[in-house]
Parts: C-alpha cells; sequence; structure tokens
C-alpha cells in the first residue's frame, strides 16, 4: 500500500482533535462536488421513497418516522456506498483518506455511509406504522455501536451539502467528552441517550460551517443536533472511517 500525500490537517489540529474530540475543515470540498453529491442525494431519496409507496413495504435502508403533525420524516438513508456515484468519488478520495489517516494515525477504510436529510416529506405512507418522534437528534455516541460491530476507535465524518447554521440544525458537540466515560439512559426508538448530567446543554458548542465543509469527529464524543427550522435543506454525507484490516491486525 503505498504512503498518503501531505497531510490537510497540521500538528496542532491534530493535538486539538485529540483533545477536544473534533475538527472542522471549512470549505474543504469545491461546490462543484458538493453539487454533484446534493444531485445524488435527492434521487436516491425520491427513488427509495416513492418504490416504498408503490410496494407498501419498508426499505431497510431508509431511516423515517412521523412527526406529531403527522407528517412523514426522513432522517437518514444507509448505506449509500454503491447507490450514488458521487459517494464512491468523494469517499474514496485524497482528502478524506489523508484526514482520516492523520487522525487515526493508520491507513484508514470506509466502514459506513450514509445520506442525513432530518426533512419532512410528501409521500403516501398512511400504510406505514412509524413511531412519533420529534426532529432533534438526541445528545449520544456512536461508540457502543461501533464496538458491537467489532470497531474499536471509529472517526466519523460529515461531508456539509448545505449551510450548517444552528437554526438548520447544526452538529452540536461536547468537547472532550470522548475521554470520558458518559452515563446514558436507553430510549424506546432512539437508542441511548447521554444524559443532562452527563453531558449538560450549557456545555455544547455548536458548528456552524458552510456548504463544502467536513467535520471529523470521534465516535465516542458525544453530538446532537437540533430541528431544522430554516425552510431550506440540511444535508449530509457521513462516513465512518477505521483503521485497515491491515493496520488492525486482522488476519485475511
Amino acid at each position: 500500500m503505498s504512503e498518503p500525500g501531505p497531510l490537510p490537517i497540521s500538528g496542532d489540529q491534530r493535538k486539538r482533535f485529540d483533545a477536544d474530540g473534533y475538527l472542522v475543515l471549512p470549505r474543504l470540498l469545491s461546490l462543484t462536488v458538493v453539487e454533484r453529491l446534493r444531485t445524488d442525494a435527492d434521487a436516491l431519496r425520491d427513488r427509495l421513497l416513492a418504490a416504498m409507496a408503490a410496494s407498501r413495504d419498508w426499505d431497510a435502508r431508509v431511516t423515517w418516522w412521523r412527526l406529531s403533525s403527522g407528517e412523514p420524516y426522513l432522517f437518514k438513508i444507509k448505506p449509500v456506498l454503491g447507490l450514488a456515484p458521487s459517494v464512491e468519488t468523494v469517499a474514496g478520495g485524497a482528502e478524506l483518506r489523508a484526514i482520516t489517516t492523520g487522525l487515526l494515525g493508520c491507513p484508514s477504510e470506509v466502514m459506513e455511509s450514509k445520506f442525513m436529510y432530518k426533512q419532512r416529506v410528501e409521500v403516501a405512507a398512511g400504510w406505514a406504522t412509524l413511531p412519533v418522534l420529534g426532529e432533534e437528534v438526541r445528545k449520544h455516541t456512536d461508540a457502543a455501536y461501533f464496538t458491537r460491530r467489532g470497531y474499536r476507535r471509529v472517526i466519523s465524518v460529515a461531508v456539509c451539502m448545505d449551510e450548517c447554521t444552528e437554526s438548520a440544525g447544526a452538529l452540536q458537540v461536547w468537547p472532550g467528552t470522548h475521554r470520558q466515560d458518559v452515563e446514558q439512559g436507553q430510549t424506546p426508538h432512539q437508542g441511548p441517550v447521554v444524559t443532562e448530567h452527563a453531558a449538560p446543554d450549557s456545555a455544547a458548542v455548536t458548528l456552524e460551517v458552510p456548504a463544502g465543509s467536513v467535520v471529523a469527529w470521534d465516535s465516542r464524543l458525544v453530538h446532537a443536533s437540533a430541528a431544522n427550522t430554516s425552510g431550506r435543506p440540511r444535508r449530509l454525507l457521513v462516513l465512518g472511517y477505521a483503521p485497515t484490516s491491515a493496520s488492525r491486525g486482522d488476519r485475511p
């Protein structure tokens, strides 16, 4: 395996990531690349929703629920590698591989991919028995989920396809919580969530960034996001990177 090129992160950025658990790289990707992602994300959304409405059958790749108003709400589609050409280009691109290799300290590979929509959708969904939930994403970490899948260290990377402002439901993080054993409680439909005691609202940092920006965080970091009240899309491509099998010492 060839060595990666120069890293787009500095030593100081790596130190901040180790201390805080996240890194923001504004406008890393061109708007041309972002527009391709937007087109593919919307086309995939429309195709899968239309197929579900026609077959009256739930596609396991789609995570959605109903709001208290009765409207269907699309949260995410996962996985998306192999379903959208632009995802392969971005996920395997030199920029993200260099970032994740630098943050992990070893060669990385993609182990998860998803489009995050956080969007009310107009689709015939009367046939679907959906839980009724809100639009916010509650405080949580992804570490336990990844550990059950056999991954001890994962860097999550969000490519912002739209401007991420506070009103659009930008990512919120709790710096340094990736180095703590945070208290969590179980919920019926949203898995384990982190308690207010473990991560008080007052300690949150909202990551407002322009389209084309990349946000990377340690999967152990507590994160969340509020509802999108901006009236415009807030789409993300979220990728999980782990050390390669060779780096982990796995046998073929």
